[in-house]
């Protein structure tokens, strides 16, 4: 069997982990927050997630903060907070290799694993009780638990548990009478065509595989899917293929204030690399200038890749590609891509070591106190 945890209203969660006040209260996370890593000022925006208590009055994700608090005025925003939720998201997965490593990282807040061989498949419905009380209380997160025989239906399994139950499918007749729009993969597009051929429920589809013939690969696929015709396998997470820090802001023309922003980037790029223990052979820059496309510049790197060497390269990068010193500038990119799946390692193992102490000791600094805790590596 398969199983399935999505941790509900996630990054409202993850911020009450931190602020306990928010539990039981109509709060919400909106893209931005009032400071940027540029110390730019910046309204909120978005709702990107709300507790229940908050959807329970109208408070839906994709909705703007402004209208949200004009619909709830006492209700509680808070900023984003990235590296909170891929901490809590790998602290999650690091749980969940106790019982496997047959895990799939569906989303920043969903995994996928498969029980197949081990003693926990004789019983899902006992074990999956047992990861969601280990969720709740050793990382203080509410989640729901699906568990089917494939992922299609553990998924839906998952949306008919929420908010934080545990829901079993054993077979798709189990779910016949369910509308064929609830199951995952049937987008609007799709709907409308199965509807037009008289296709409605789940109890339909399992009949009309002649139809889902007609509508293409992905409809074939996921008619298989949903009558079990094909055995699921787990897709473990692949090496990312790069890793980019941008930001759009006010136009500036002055060139020092834009270089203080590239050393900002370089700062918050080289954490995320040297944090997943990534060695980039090409990094790149973009820019925009107030009113124009954006533009890039790349080079391919084999020196060691250090905090000072992306600094150094950066600037390089920046003289070069900045043609129109008169043009103000609105928008900065930085990239490091390239990485060998097959040589990833610490980022220090190939530094000298001096500067594998101060990479060591400035991560460490970094991970405790935060990314900007120290601003350059110029003075060492």
């Amino acid at each position: 069997m398969f199983i399935h945890i999505d941790l509900d209203a996630f990054f409202i969660s993850a911020a009450a982990t931190i602020d306990k006040s928010l539990i039981g209260k109509k709060a919400a996370v909106a893209s931005g927050s009032k400071f940027d890593i540029f110390g730019d000022y910046h309204e909120y925006g978005i709702i990107l997630s709300a507790t229940y208590e908050a959807r329970a009055i109208g408070i839906n994700c994709t909705m703007h903060s402004s209208l949200a608090k004009k619909l709830c005025p006492d209700l509680i925003i808070v900023p984003t907070d990235f590296e909170l939720y891929h901490k809590l998201s790998n602290s999650l997965y690091n749980l969940l290799l106790n019982y496997t490593d047959e895990i799939e990282k569906y989303s920043i807040d969903e995994y996928f694993i498969d029980l197949a061989g081990t003693k926990y498949d004789i019983n899902p419905l006992v074990f999956a009780n047992k990861l969601k009380f280990e969720i709740n209380n050793k990382l203080n997160l509410p989640c729901s638990i699906g568990i089917a025989p494939n992922k299609l239906l553990a998924k839906l399994a998952t949306n008919l548990a929420k908010p934080s139950k545990i829901y079993q499918i054993n077979s798709p007749q189990e779910i016949e009478n369910l509308q064929i729009s609830k199951l995952p993969g049937v987008g609007k597009s799709l709907y409308k065509s199965l509807q037009k051929y008289g296709v409605t429920t789940i109890k339909d589809a399992l009949n009309a595989k002649h139809i889902f013939d007609k509508l293409g690969k992905y409809a074939i696929n996921l008619y298989s899917s949903l009558n079990l015709i094909h055995q699921d396998k787990i897709i473990k997470n692949q090496p990312r293929k790069s890793l980019a820090i941008a930001r759009s802001f006010a136009p500036i023309k002055n060139r020092d204030d834009i270089n203080k922003r590239l050393m900002t980037l370089c700062r918050h790029l080289y954490f995320e690399v040297a944090s997943l223990a990534l060695t980039p052979s090409r990094i790149e820059l973009k820019l925009r200038y107030k009113g124009q496309e954006q533009i890039s510049i790349s080079t391919t790197i084999s020196a060691n890749f250090t905090h000072k060497f992306l600094e150094q390269i950066t600037k390089d990068l920046f003289i070069n590609l900045d043609k129109f010193k008169e043009y103000e500038i609105n928008y900065l990119s930085l990239c490091a891509a390239g990485f060998d799946k097959q040589q990833q390692r610490s980022l220090f193992d190939t530094q000298s070591p001096k500067n594998s102490k101060i990479s060591t000791a400035i991560m460490q600094i970094q991970k405790k106190y935060g990314v900007d805790a120290i601003k350059s590596l110029s003075e060492f």
